[in-house]
């Protein structure tokens, strides 16, 4: 309701916030509601998907230009931790079996890792990467590499 006026009064001016806040609530409800959907849908996405042919190739330039950098290790993975089974509580209490739980497109990661760079001497370390208000947020995965004397 517009003021003017015909209905000017505290009344139509209470009226009139309320109204804005309802608008505004409603509309914040939306967006979350739309953004919850979102995060759903991109949940379900990342489930389903499948280690790609050619992911041996693409770990293999990131790890050539990590070398290539001085670095011992490469993230090539990286997802919020509550997409896992148990909100990467595993991970967190170095269990030594996290990766049992595994579903979905991480547990596929984690196979091909086993089949094929594990036997190639890398070694896979999981961790929680950031902690927005100090709860774990997103879940790394790196690849390392140590030289053979270095056990």
């Amino acid at each position: 309701m517009a003021l003017d006026a015909s209905n000017l009064s505290v009344q139509a001016i209470w009226d009139t916030i309320a109204q804005k806040r309802k608008r505004a609530e409603d509309e914040r409800r939306a967006a979350e509601a739309a953004a919850k959907d979102e995060r759903a849908a991109l949940r379900e996405a990342f489930n389903e998907r499948e280690v790609q042919p050619e992911a041996l190739e693409r770990i293999a330039a990131v790890v050539r230009r990590a070398v290539e950098n001085g670095e011992k290790r490469v993230q090539v993975l990286q997802f919020p931790s509550e997409w896992l089974p148990d909100s990467g509580r595993g991970i967190t209490t170095h269990d030594p079996n996290w990766y049992a739980r595994l579903e979905g497109f991480p547990k596929r990661a984690f196979e091909f890792y086993v089949k094929e760079l594990q036997p190639r001497g890398f070694q896979l370390q999981v961790e929680i990467v950031d902690w927005p208000g100090g709860m774990p947020g997103d879940c790394g995965w790196f690849l390392s590499w140590k030289h053979p004397e270095e056990g």
